[in-house]
């Protein structure tokens, strides 16, 4: 493989960033995928693997429009019937200070939601909240997204591990112990890193509300370092749980609260975790429709119908409607928003698709940039959470980006003496925070809240993210120097 295609391989991406963030992510994911489709048939690609791979991409997009739907959905009945200007008082009477119902609720339910659901939901939750209390939806959904870059480590009960490594890598439990102390170590540290950017973003639409943002991030973050020690893949779940006991008890001034308004949430949460932890329904949330060898190509699709937030989402919506006692939901302004988001969303993960499924007789293009990065020797570790980063922002999901980039990470700390363990917890921390710039979750938050100014969002997250992986990196390279 020449060092020509070593670098073609990189272009798809450099395009979709620079483009997004200097001319706008429409205009950046249209360019990505015009280059993606030339480069595709560069890399020798059979003409039917194109079809295929955009079919694949369609199947994706309905994936997550399934979520951007319910999601929609849920917000616009408990809007309709009064449930979110109660929780708004609600949340007023527990505390009069803004600066906590803003970071409690930030925290708090986002590290919730991502670990019980993962699939992007708390950015389809919690920014409208945010928005309600009077904070600018763009400040709402950077936030969120942040935090959210956090906490997707152990993202719907451990799938980027279980799933993400555990299906390619045989890993033994000690190992997998050790990814997630490694993993829950750097989140605490690159979690001060944005929580620095967050007071800043904060505090220039409000001013001085920051007095409760460190209060309520070592409510969270020391409960999850310690408790992963023990919890793996259970850790998000009960460290948010820790969170929120330690709020009630401890910050809020009025424990008497109102907890009508609250039940869909409630009632969304246990539909989203209760299944999870009951084997029988197991083989029932892995039910996959699989659409092997698309087009009698090798491209291949599946599609997890039950394993979506959407019915969950549906539910609690119902819910909502009957205790509220409002006989008519509003469908067509939600079917409205979210077909508005599929041209931007389909393009995106069509290049996604294209570099998965290009080539025939030489390495795709994804492969073909995991045989570059591996090539940097001794300094792989400072690119190891760029890796994981790179890998979230093309494919959405910290998950696949394990998936597709952990065998490379596995394989090349064996063949450079390095500590596997170590180097996939770098991985993972990294494809966690590039949640916060994965094109993605920005359009589907953004979808859900009504903004279309995608690229600020990205250019306002990319900076943290960016410092917070270097630390990462740095960090990760010290411990390898002691161990």
């Amino acid at each position: 493989m020449s060092l020509l295609f070593s670098l073609l391989s990189l272009i798809p991406i450099l395009v979709l960033l620079l483009i997004s963030l200097f001319k706008g992510v429409k205009a950046g994911v249209y360019s990505g995928f015009i280059i993606t489709t030339l480069l595709f048939f560069v890399w020798g690609s059979p003409f039917i693997a194109f079809p295929a791979a955009l079919v694949s991409a369609f199947i994706n997009t309905i994936s997550i429009l399934m979520i951007i739907f319910g999601a929609l959905l849920l917000h616009a009945n408990m809007e309709q019937v009064g449930f979110i200007e109660n929780i708004k008082v609600s949340l007023k009477k527990a505390h009069h200070n803004t600066s906590f119902q803003f970071y409690f609720l930030a925290f708090f339910l986002t590290a919730f939601f991502e670990s019980v659901a993962g699939f992007g939901t708390p950015g389809a939750i919690v920014p409208l909240l945010l928005i309600s209390l009077g904070f600018s939806p763009i400040l709402s959904i950077v936030v969120v997204l942040l935090i959210d870059g956090l906490f997707a480590i152990t993202g719907a009960i451990g799938t980027p591990v279980i799933a993400g490594f555990g299906n390619n890598l045989d890993l033994t439990t000690d190992q997998t112990n050790n990814i997630y102390i490694y993993a829950s170590c750097f989140m605490i540290i690159s979690g001060a890193i944005l929580l620095f950017f967050i007071k800043r973003f904060v505090n220039k639409e409000h001013s001085s509300i920051s007095a409760y943002s460190w209060k309520m991030y070592f409510s969270v973050t020391i409960p999850f370092v310690i408790l992963s020690f023990f919890l793996q893949e259970l850790t998000g779940i009960v460290a948010a749980t820790v969170m929120g006991a330690i709020a009630y008890f401890f910050f809020f001034t009025n424990k008497d609260l109102v907890w009508k308004p609250w039940l869909p949430y409630g009632i969304l949460v246990v539909l989203l975790l209760v299944p999870k932890l009951i084997p029988p329904l197991q083989p029932l949330i892995a039910y996959k429709l699989l659409f092997n060898e698309i087009f009698s190509s090798t491209v291949s699709a599946s599609f997890s119908p039950f394993r979506s937030p959407l019915f969950p989402f549906v539910f609690a919506a119902i819910c909502t409607a009957l205790l509220g006692k409002n006989r008519k939901m509003q469908l067509k302004p939600v079917f409205k928003k979210t077909l508005s988001v599929f041209l931007i969303l389909f393009p995106s993960l069509a290049i996604t698709q294209l570099m998965l499924s290009s080539g025939s007789e030489m390495p795709s293009m994804i492969d073909t940039m995991s045989i570059l990065f591996a090539k940097t020797g001794n300094a792989y570790p400072l690119i190891s959470p760029f890796i994981g980063v790179m890998g979230t922002f093309i494919t959405g999901s910290t998950t696949v980006s394990n998936i597709i980039f952990g065998s490379v990470q596995f394989n090349t700390a064996e063949n450079l003496s390095l500590s596997k363990e170590l180097i996939l917890a770098m991985q993972l921390n990294g494809a966690s925070l590039g949640n916060a710039i994965c094109l993605f979750n920005i359009i589907a938050a953004a979808a859900v809240a009504g903004v279309t100014q995608y690229t600020k969002i990205l250019g306002k997250n990319i900076i943290p993210v960016l410092l917070a992986t270097f630390i990462t990196s740095i960090i990760g390279m010290i411990i390898l120097q002691l161990i």
